[in-house]
């Protein structure tokens, strides 16, 4: 397989049977340098030696010439005319002939050339170079193509050539695709190649005789040696005491190596315990920290609490001071209220005995009432004067209640109700005076019966609807006479 393979290349590309012949002469050259004097090897070096395989690579290397590509199927001929090796940065012009060999339509020829250097490609040519509609049988064509290859320097460069051909035949399609070595790129030529061969044989001449020289060189070198070795001897009893002395200074070094391990371990105790110690401080200035912020609120606190106090103080001295007052404010009302207890008292028995003097002149009133109107007169002028004593009590008497205090609501209703019925059996049958806004709202007219009641400390008066008898006639009469 691999056999056949490398035949069909070195057919299509003639070049590789050269490259055959250059790569049995590098192994014959390595064979005759290998074989030489390994002294020439040691003194030529490796880059002469490289030079020196290059040489002989070179002496094998015979002119290249020009190659073609030839391709014939059954419906076209076509033929392209190159040169096989081309210089870096240079261009080159490839030669195309085509014949159809049968009738053909939609003829395309597509040729694209790629520049293969080392990993990577560069497509230098793609273009078609044939486009036809129809092509009869026998017709040719042929054309020049010019391509220009790179200078950069890449390792084994070489030229790729891809041919695309696309035609119908009788109206069915084909298509040829084929693809070969073209070129080798190279950055010398041959003729470059030779003259360098040639310096590379002066080379050669130039180092036999320094091959020559080294030899001379060389026995000098061997007496050097000699005087060397014995100074090599001397040397190595000087060696030998240096020896012993480096063994007593290795012991002492190895003690010293103990004291350092010694004195190491303590620093390293002494550092823990600093890095603790460092620990413990950190703890405390945390601690401090925290104990500064709260006897920073402790003292806030403390100041809002002063101020407090002092605010606290200024009231309880006026407090003292509003107390002082209202306890000198409590004596003197109870003075006054034990002198309304006094003034009461008296009161009281100024109304019981008013109450007995209305008894008696009520009784009076009875036995005289059909005595003349004089008489009648003077009896409510005395009814009055009782009325207007009541009064006067009464409000004492609210005024007094109204300062003393303390009296039970039950207690004040009682002297309400006693008040009421007191008033209503002085003022029984006798002639009243309301104001005349209360009399029109009540719708009262003068001579008209009320009935006069006392509540909640206000006198309360209900007109009476019904017939008035005679006596209260004649004393309506009798009061427009007074």
């Amino acid at each position: 397989m691999l056999y056949s393979s490398a035949l069909r290349v070195i057919l299509m590309n003639p070049i590789f049977v050269r490259v055959d012949v250059v790569i049995c002469s590098l192994f014959v050259g390595i064979a005759l340098l290998t074989s030489s004097n390994r002294y020439i090897l040691m003194s030529i070096g490796k880059g002469r030696i490289i030079g020196l395989i290059l040489l002989v690579l070179l002496m094998t290397l015979s002119p290249v010439m020009a190659q073609g590509y030839s391709l014939i199927e059954n419906d076209v001929e076509m033929r392209f005319n190159y040169p096989s090796e081309i210089k870096m940065g240079t261009c080159i012009t490839i030669s195309f002939w085509m014949k159809a060999k049968n009738n053909l339509t939609d003829l395309s020829v597509r040729l694209t050339l790629t520049y293969h250097a080392d990993s990577y490609t560069q497509v230098i040519y793609d273009k078609i170079i044939v486009s036809e509609s129809s092509v009869t049988e026998g017709w040719t064509t042929s054309k020049s193509i010019s391509v220009c290859i790179p200078s950069e320097v890449a390792p084994e460069p070489h030229l790729q050539a891809d041919l695309e051909t696309s035609y119908k035949i009788d109206g069915s399609p084909k298509a040829l695709e084929h693809d070969w070595y073209m070129s080798i790129v190279r950055s010398e030529t041959y003729e470059e190649l030779e003259d360098e061969l040639e310096e590379a044989r002066a080379k050669i001449n130039d180092l036999k005789d320094e091959i020559d020289d080294l030899k001379d060189e060389l026995d000098e070198k061997e007496e050097t040696l000699e005087n060397l070795q014995e100074k090599y001897n001397d040397l190595l009893s000087c060696y030998q005491q240096l020896q012993g002395k480096y063994e007593q200074l290795e012991e002492s070094y190895q003690d010293l190596m103990n004291q350092y391990k010694e004195l190491d371990q303590t620093y390293e105790d002494l550092r823990d315990k600093h890095q603790q110690t460092l620990l413990d401080l950190e703890r405390l200035r945390a601690k401090y920290d925290l104990l500064s912020r709260d006897y920073g609120k402790l003292d806030e606190n403390y100041r809002n609490l002063l101020k407090d106090y002092e605010n606290t103080l200024a009231d309880l001295k006026t407090y003292k001071s509003m107390y002082q007052e209202l306890k000198t404010r409590y004596g003197d009302l109870e003075s006054r209220y034990h002198d309304a207890l006094a003034e009461g008292a008296s009161l009281r028995q100024k109304v019981a005995d008013l109450e007995s003097r209305y008894g008696d002149l009520s009784r009076t009133y009875q036995s005289l009432l059909g005595e003349n109107i004089l008489a009648k007169n003077v009896i409510f002028a005395q009814a009055a004067a009782v009325a207007a004593g009541v009064g006067i009590y009464l409000l004492v008497s609210r005024k007094f209640l109204s300062r003393a205090g303390g009296k039970s609501e039950g207690a004040n209703s009682n002297s309400n109700e006693e008040n009421s019925k007191r008033i209503q059996k002085i003022l029984s049958g006798r002639r009243v005076t309301i104001p005349r806004d209360v009399a029109e709202r009540l719708g009262l007219k003068e001579g008209d019966m009320v009935e006069i009641g006392f509540g909640d400390d206000h006198m309360i008066v209900r007109p009476i609807r019904k017939e008035v008898s005679g006596e209260e006639k004649i004393i309506g009469e009798a009061e427009p006479e007074n």
